[in-house]
């Protein structure tokens, strides 16, 4: 039988009913009354009881269900990503240490660690550094352009900003984001279907030396070339994955490819794979096409268009990120996030004007957003 709650109304009514079904000398159960009175008293604790019963149960069936499947949530991740740094021209190679420290000059509280040694080539002007938040958590999450000043110097230095902004820092997963992806994990147990590749796909993490993931599948397409080309194997299996930033690593592709394969850690244990024995599956990363944006703002009398603006561009930004490997890019969406902008009147893009198919192996991505 399910377990049911029952209300002090109830407990008090069953009370009462047991009471004159058993007896017929205590006759007086109005409201106010002695018996009542006790009686409700004692339906108060049954009614807490109650209660703190069903809180327990709440709380103790995700703690069994998560532990019993080794289901833990998420911890936070640092945002990161490639940062451009420009010089005056040296007369020999400079090594950028891994371990500088990127200030950005917004602010932030948060500063950002240079993962590798980079050099940059005599003559040469202008080099890319891959930094990660000292910090884990979305609070890391920087807007394009911004600036950032290193500590320590190196010779030569004249500017540095992040091209791409960095949205990939996460924090800790919630309960609702938890029982999410439980959910997803639950349907892909039979491994070998196609939710289960790419949910696997969607495990890959790449970490550092202290164990602080570096990079990760944010997400990734699935394909099964037969359906549309019959001269391709039943068994051939196309995985795209991306890094939710850009420039999906090697690496990480490498990554992807074992863990659907199956692969022994470093004691010699197996670890199970996510594709069926017989299918061949090719992970590679996705081809990022950016999408350049250009429209015009109307703005409602009393706003300011600047600051409208400063609102509009992060929202065009998130829509195009947010589009999975082979998405589409929908046009009414895109500008349906700009009008939900409290003081848009109107907005008129020029660049795009329809929606663009998805591709397979196609990430779409944000190009230059202009506003005017």
């Amino acid at each position: 039988m399910a377990f049911q709650l029952k209300d002090f109304a109830s407990i008090t009514a069953s009370m009462i009913n047991w009471m004159r079904s058993v007896q017929k000398i205590v006759t007086d159960f109005n409201v106010g009354s002695v018996v009542r009175s006790m009686l409700e008293a004692c339906a108060a604790e049954i009614d807490e009881l109650y209660k703190q019963i069903f809180i327990g149960l709440k709380e103790a069936i995700p703690v069994s269900v998560y532990t019993s499947f080794n289901f833990p949530p998420l911890a936070a991740t640092p945002a990161g990503g490639q940062i451009t740094v420009t010089f005056t021209a040296q007369g020999s190679d400079l090594v950028i240490a891994a371990g500088t420290l990127w200030v950005p000059n917004n602010g932030g509280n948060v500063n950002y660690s240079q993962i590798a040694d980079v050099t940059l080539l005599a003559g040469h002007t202008s080099v890319n550094v891959s930094v990660s938040a000292v910090t884990p958590g979305t609070i890391g999450n920087l807007p394009q352009t911004t600036g950032f000043n290193p500590n320590p110097v190196p010779t030569g230095f004249v500017s540095a900003t992040n091209i791409v902004a960095f949205i990939n820092g996460t924090d800790t997963e919630t309960p609702d984001q938890q029982k999410v992806r439980f959910n997803a994990f639950i349907s892909t147990l039979p491994r070998g279907t196609v939710a289960a590749i790419r949910y696997g796909a969607t495990t890959t993490t790449l970490l550092d030396s202290g164990g602080n993931v570096t990079e990760r599948v944010a997400s990734a397409q699935v394909v099964e070339p037969w359906k549309t080309d019959i001269t391709q194997p039943v068994s051939l299996v196309n995985v795209y994955v991306y890094n939710g930033v850009g420039g999906t690593s090697p690496a990480l592709v490498a990554q992807a490819q074992k863990v659907i394969d199956g692969y022994n850690d470093t004691n010699g244990n197996p670890v199970v794979g996510w594709k069926a024995a017989g299918v061949k599956v090719v992970v590679a990363a996705v081809t990022e096409t950016a999408i350049p944006v250009t429209g015009v703002l109307t703005a409602e009398p009393g706003f300011d268009k600047p600051t409208l603006i400063a609102q509009i561009t992060p929202a065009i930004f998130a829509y195009i990120q947010g589009l999975a490997p082979g998405d589409e890019f929908i046009f009414i969406d895109m500008t349906t996030a700009v009008k939900n902008i409290t003081g848009v009147e109107n907005f008129v893009p020029s660049t795009p004007t329809a929606d663009i198919a998805g591709i397979v192996g196609v990430k779409y991505t944000p190009g230059a957003i202009t506003i005017t």
